[in-house]
């Protein structure tokens, strides 16, 4: 019952994520402007995010799941069926069992993350996809099977965490149901004819009915509640008429456009998708745009804005409490932006309502069919008994295979049968194995074998194919040896061939790396080890030998560049990081190596990966300006804005009294792009400034490249409230503050740029320039902050 409520819940996240990050992003790139659109937007992404999720849901109980897109299984082991198939390696050192130096296959039955480039393997009883009706289901993309358990153990409560915490949201809007119903019972009649007169030409400018009017003791704003009924607080009895009449249009239009339900039901589907960020968003913006909206429904009735604007400024005088019940609409709550909408009022709003064109409406009807069709579904997996089960790998770096020597190393066992297969151009080696095997300290020839234990080992390369096969039998074993498909003698020329594949079956598969290393460093310190390294071909096994010789010894400077070489050899970029990481947490990282470490680094190609060794590296840059260039350059590589912005900050907070490298750290942030990265490394550089001056204008070129006014206010304010600016700062601050578009923002920058202004006669009139563009409200707050008289 759980998994079925679980897959319902996960469905309604997974659609609702996708809907309200479509109408997020719409919005935020100024693609939907006008307000109408914007609230037909958000209303089509809530209803179609769960018109979409209940279509496919449908759609999986019949069909099997979405027709365009693969399912999502949510694994469930069966209680005889113990889920045992990993996807990511497995430390050898971990998994497997040591028999004092003795390798066995046994040890690599434990070890193998199956990295096979074709197919992957379970060791134990296999995981089969069922659809809770009982029957195959189709294709899917697996959660990995080492989960199953984790699941079928969490799920249970991540259920009761999310479905008390939906209860508290649901005993929430009963208390607000019976607040509003105790507001209404109290609230009295309001009789005076003005105000009935007012409504009943107000109704009929929209054609409904005249609504019932209500005086109550008991509220600070007017409210329209879902029962049709506009409850008025006492202070606003004595308005003017113009301003009655706007008073009155606002909440009835709430009422025509059915804003209480709507307000009810959005809480209800809050409360069920509580754990996703983007329905408070949604919910905003929705109480929002629906005020704006009711505010030009008032304005267009009453021909002018400025009553609603007056009555919005009484609204705010009340000094408001900021709870209202779920099922009314306040006309001034607080989470709405009330500066803005009397702004919006007094600069005027449209006459004509903007309408919906029907190709508009159909657009979310056709979202809701393509996303019920064509987003994953998902489906309970449940482990049964079968011999095996294959899945598809697309990936070469989970599979063991390395890029550059185009070689591909696979391990994988299937009930106690464990094969081995290395493959490169024009070279073949497979290892295959039942039972116990052990070989012998120099690795170079089976040692022993249990009853009944079989081993196999066949090489194909320069034209010729060599098997050799033994089977254990009591105390013996017995072999047979074939050449190019004819069995011939097993001599010396065998056991030669067979101590030379051994070690290359060992070295590639990286089984027992600790003894390996611990080994080979005994018998010729880490010139062995590397030496040893330098024959391996698997990305994998290579970081994995580099990385116990790094953590367990320390190397001289020439045994450690030898050792980077090596790493540069390694072309995974999460096998390279690792490697690097161990280098820098293990060894005496000099000037020199520490060069080569950022050389490596910059041949990885994952921002994450980059700027994970990058931020381990910022604490030993210190003030050397070589290295922090060297570092700066790797970061140059990084592409994604927010680790590229990581990686600075973390150079930024080691970095004191250097302004020079805050100016590099500057420049180097020059192609973030996001707005919001910038910002916030530009105010970790002014929180690190010493001498304010010298960084400001090379400070506002960094923030007029940001285009959110927001965010560039931010960043300015934050330089200002640093230190006090003279001349050339205060200009470039100026210069950056009169890119701003908000005649908001830019004065809040005006306004504080004013407390400290330098007594200029340039500054000054720059001042007066940038102060002349805004609007005549927010001109004479900044003007008279810097105490400035326009003549």
């Amino acid at each position: 019952m759980s998994e079925r409520i679980g897959i319902v819940l996960l469905t309604l996240l997974l659609h609702a994520t996708l809907f309200l990050a479509v109408a997020w992003a719409l919005e935020r790139l100024g693609w939907v402007r006008r307000v109408a659109a914007r609230e037909f937007l958000w209303r089509s992404a809530v209803l179609g995010s769960v018109a979409s999720a209940l279509l496919q849901l449908g759609l999986a109980a019949t069909q099997g799941g979405p027709l365009l897109a693969p399912l999502l299984q949510v694994p469930m082991p069966a209680a005889d069926s113990p889920a045992t198939l990993g996807s990511a390696p497995v430390p050898p050192s971990e998994a497997t069992r040591a028999l004092s130096t003795r390798t066995t296959p046994a040890a690599w039955a434990k070890v193998s993350t199956v990295r096979d480039p074709e197919t992957v393997q379970a060791h134990s009883p296999a995981a089969l996809a069922l659809r809770a009706d009982g029957k195959s289901a189709p294709a899917a993309l697996t959660i990995p099977a080492a989960l199953p358990a984790l699941v079928a153990r969490s799920l249970p409560w991540l259920l009761a965490v999310w479905l008390v915490y939906a209860l508290w949201c649901g005993l929430r809007l009963l208390l607000a149901a019976v607040a509003l119903r105790r507001l209404q019972r109290n609230a009295l009649e309001l009789e005076a004819s003005e105000w009935q007169d007012d409504a009943a030409q107000v109704a009929r400018a929209f054609a409904v009915a005249v609504p019932s009017l209500r005086i109550s003791t008991e509220i600070a704003s007017p409210m329209a509640t879902w029962s049709g009924l506009i409850l008025l607080p006492v202070w606003a009895l004595p308005l003017p008429r113009e301003q009655r009449r706007a008073l009155l249009a606002h909440e009835l239009s709430h009422l025509v456009r059915l804003d209480p339900l709507w307000r009810f039901g959005l809480a209800l589907w809050r409360g069920l998708l509580w754990p996703l960020p983007l329905s408070a968003v949604a919910l905003q913006r929705l109480d929002t745009l629906a005020e704006l909206e009711c505010d030009a429904a008032a304005a267009r009735v009453l021909g002018d804005g400025r009553p609603l604007a007056e009555c919005l400024a009484r609204c705010l005088e009340q000094r408001l409490n900021p709870q209202f019940p779920a099922f009314a609409v306040a006309m001034a709550a607080p989470r709405s932006p009330l500066l803005q909408r009397a702004e919006r009022l007094l600069e005027g709003v449209p006459m004509s309502a903007f309408p919906i064109s029907l190709g508009s409406r159909l657009l979310p009807l056709a979202a809701v069919i393509v996303a019920a069709l064509a987003v994953p579904a998902f489906v309970i997996s449940t482990a049964v008994s079968a011999d095996s089960v294959r899945i598809s790998r697309s990936d070469s770096q989970n599979t063991g295979c390395d890029t550059s020597s185009g070689s591909c190393t696979s391990a994988q066992t299937i009930n106690g049968n464990t094969r081995i297969s290395i493959r490169s151009a024009g070279h073949k080696l497979e290892f295959q194995s039942t039972g116990e095997v052990s070989f012998n300290e120099t690795e170079t020839a089976i040692e022993s074998l249990s009853a009944g234990a079989k081993v196999s080992f066949e090489e194909s390369a320069g034209g010729v194919t060599r098997k050799v096969e033994y089977v254990g039998a009591g105390d013996s074993v017995s072999s047979r040896y074939w050449r190019d498909g004819k069995e011939q003698a097993f001599d010396a020329e065998a056991k030669a061939w067979v101590a030379a594949i051994v070690p290359q079956l060992l070295r590639e598969s990286a089984v027992n790396v600790a003894e390996r290393v611990a080994r080979l460093y005994k018998r010729g310190g880490a010139t062995a080890v590397l030496q040893e390294v330098a024959q391996i071909k698997s990305d994998y096994s290579r970081g994995r030998h580099l990385g116990e010789l790094l953590k367990k010894h320390e190397l001289t400077a020439a045994e450690l560049d030898l050792a980077l070489a090596e790493v540069g050899k390694i072309g995974s970029d999460y096998e390279r990081r690792q490697v690097l990481s161990a280098t820098l947490a293990n060894q005496q990282v000099a000037a020199p190596q520490l060069t080569k470490v950022l050389q490596s680094a910059g041949s990885i190609g994952s921002d994450y990966e980059r700027a994970e060794l990058l931020v381990q590296c910022a604490g030993r840059i210190g003030r050397d300006a070589q290295l922090r260039r060297v570092w700066l350059d790797v970061v140059d590589g990084i592409g994604s804005d927010y680790e590229r912005r990581r990686s600075l900050e973390a150079l930024l907070d080691r970095t004191r009294g250097d302004d020079a490298a805050l100016l590099e750290i500057l420049a180097a942030g020059g192609r973030i792009g996001s707005d919001y990265e910038q910002r916030s490394l530009l105010i970790g550089v002014a929180e690190k400034a010493d001498d304010v001056e010298k960084l400001a204008p090379h400070y506002a070129k960094a923030v007029a490249r940001i285009g959110s006014d927001y965010e560039r206010r931010e960043a300015l304010l934050a330089l200002l409230r640093k230190g006090s600016l003279k001349h050339d700062g205060a200009l470039a601050v100026l210069d950056a503050a009169a890119g701003i578009g908000s005649d908001f923002e830019c004065r809040e920058v005006l306004v504080e740029l004013a407390r400290q202004m330098p007594d200029d006669a340039a500054v000054r009139q720059r001042y007066m320039d940038v102060a002349a563009k805004l609007s005549k409200f927010e001109r004479e707050q900044a003007e008279e902050a810097a105490g400035l008289v326009r003549g």
